[in-house]
């Protein structure tokens, strides 16, 4: 649940989860928050029906993206395109944009036939130059890669020109990339997320004969540290802001009774400003291992000096070279040797806009993580390396990918040969701990009475805090890794809705049922025998954020404070 800064917190990415996901995490960066038609107020609406949609600066897909809407939100149409196949809404993030009316996608409520059509021409991005072909088609404004295989991890077939249009004769299943025909006749593969398209993409054939990635891509190279081995205890952690009045924070913790671990995140871009140039939080260190207190970092967020020259730098994202993250990573390792145990690598890597707008890919970060455990174990053997918690979401790419499709997808990578424990974050939403996903956390929130009804309009594990342990943990023993524990980085319920879009489940959530809920996780937790140190979300945003979505999680000044400090450890 990150979100100190716009990313990395558990906010945000809530609110991707709930996309429907959801998943969606929390929340913001550019996906912006719908706002719900006023009530009362004439006039067509739409609803988002889909799990995500779109939203864009014009009508087509050659308009820039300037956010995204989840399932249920409700917008008013003001405006629509001659043809009705485009709708004018407002308003998202306080700006007026355009959806598409794609029924699989929205359902219309009243009549658009009387709403303004609005022209657009000689709008911003409104028209491609014709395809010089019938047929789907991907243009390439600039030079872009072109792959043997759908994935970053293919090797390189070549390059487009600017300007250059290709015939799309294929896709892989979640259509992140599209397979076409060069003037040769020979077929190679782009990434949808480079490319504008035109014609019926959508329904060009997945081929039968895809190869499988490159076996030195697929299964790491023996790694030059030792093989990792699994952690075996579980601990009572919390999340926390460092920020501030840290010794009260530290009082806070002591007042839980029996927390030993606390975890916050470090941001890389804050801490190399400049290559080679480095400060380190020494004071928030030696005053958390002073207390005697157990410390998981997870360092995130690439500086823009070390990210790709393509990368979308309005979000966070990873280094071109996995090689910077390991050296500043391996320094760290070094320093605190003895006073931090455990460094997570990374942060919801299966989220776009953690990821820098890239191509979302498993083996990309695993490479990553294998640069980081080499680096880390080389500067201090003890310290526990942690692989990057994904976010439960169901979302679909380019947005997200489902996060037990990419931990499946990490381990064909050779996860295993890089992690002593694996990052997780179940989320709650509005659904009890015990209670699994699918019907049974629809038939829970239809009992309870709940306003939020995600876990019905869209079916899937991510709303459910148990059926994500599960999942992940039977994904692990497929891949021979069952005997490595779970390391939940952040998980909890909010309660209190503070009025930020994405995250109206907090209101069916009791202070009450916050409190019940978070004691009864830790006990199934402890109980399940797979997994370690578990980190609440979190101590104390409420009082270093007060008012913002960030503190609907906050423990301090609630009944859960109360009944964690009082819960038999």
């Amino acid at each position: 649940m990150p979100a100190h800064a716009r990313r990395s917190s558990p906010a945000w990415k809530l609110s991707l989860w709930i996309a429907p996901l959801l998943a969606a995490a929390l929340a913001a960066l550019t996906a912006l928050s719908a706002q719900a038609a006023p009530a009362g107020q004439s006039g067509p609406t739409a609803q988002v029906i889909a799990a995500v949609v779109n939203v864009r600066s014009g009508p087509g897909t050659s308009h820039s993206r300037i956010g995204l809407v989840y399932n249920g939100a409700t917008l008013r149409v003001i405006g629509r395109t001659s043809a009705g196949d485009w709708l004018q809404v407002c308003c998202v993030n306080n700006q007026q944009g355009w959806i598409s009316a794609d029924p699989s996608l929205v359902r219309v409520a009243g009549s658009v036939a009387n709403v303004t059509i609005v022209s657009t021409a000689g709008s911003q991005g409104s028209a491609l130059p014709a395809p010089p072909f019938d047929g789907p088609a991907a243009y390439a404004n600039r030079v872009v890669n072109l792959r043997s295989g759908p994935g970053t991890a293919y090797p390189r077939a070549g390059q487009t020109t600017a300007g250059q249009w290709l015939r799309v004769v294929g896709r892989n299943a979640d259509s992140t990339w599209w397979q076409v025909e060069l003037a040769d006749g020979k077929k190679a593969w782009v990434a949808a997320s480079v490319v504008r398209t035109a014609g019926p993409v959508a329904q060009a054939p997945v081929p039968p004969d895809i190869p499988p990635p490159p076996a030195q891509a697929v299964a790491a190279a023996a790694p030059a540290a030792p093989r990792p081995s699994a952690t075996g205890f579980f601990g009572y952690g919390i999340q926390i802001n460092p920020e501030g009045d840290l010794g009260a924070t530290i009082a806070a913790i002591h007042g839980l009774n029996g927390f030993t671990w606390v975890k916050f995140q470090l941001p890389w871009k804050h801490f190399e400003g400049q290559p080679g140039v480095r400060n380190w939080p020494d004071d928030w260190i030696n005053q958390l291992h002073g207390a005697g207190l157990n410390i998981l970092v997870s360092i995130v967020k690439a500086p823009d000096w070390a990210r790709p020259a393509n990368t979308n730098l309005a979000v966070e994202g990873p280094p071109a070279d996995p090689a910077t993250y390991a050296s500043f990573v391996g320094e760290f390792a070094g320093r605190y040797c003895g006073r931090v145990q455990a460094i997570e690598v990374w942060n919801e890597q299966n989220l776009w806009y953690e990821w820098g707008g890239e191509p979302l890919d498993p083996a990309r970060y695993v490479r990553l993580l294998a640069a980081a455990y080499g680096a880390i174990k080389a500067a201090c053997p003890s310290i526990i390396v942690v692989s990057g918690a994904l976010t439960p979401t169901g979302a679909p790419p380019p947005d997200a990918m489902d996060d037990f499709t990419y931990l499946e997808r990490m381990y064909q990578a050779g996860l295993r040969n890089y992690a002593n424990a694996i990052g997780a974050h179940p989320s709650g939403f509005n659904v009890a701990p015990d209670v699994r996903g699918g019907q049974e956390a629809c038939n829970f929130v239809r009992q309870q009475g709940s306003l939020f009804m995600g876990p019905c309009h869209s079916p899937h594990h991510s709303w459910s805090f148990l059926s994500t342990l599960e999942g992940y943990y039977a994904i692990m023993r497929r891949y021979g890794d069952g005997h490595k524990q779970i390391w939940p980085t952040e998980f909890g319920w909010a309660s209190g809705w503070t009025g930020a879009p994405g995250y109206e489940y907090a209101n069916d959530n009791t202070l009450e049922e916050q409190a019940q809920w978070t004691v009864r996780a830790y006990q199934i937790m402890k109980g399940l025998g797979y997994v370690g140190p578990a980190f609440l979300w979190n101590l104390n945003y409420g009082v270093t954020h007060p008012g913002s979505e960030l503190a609907q999680w906050g423990i301090l000044g609630r009944p859960v404070y109360a009944a964690l400090a009082n819960m038999p450890k």
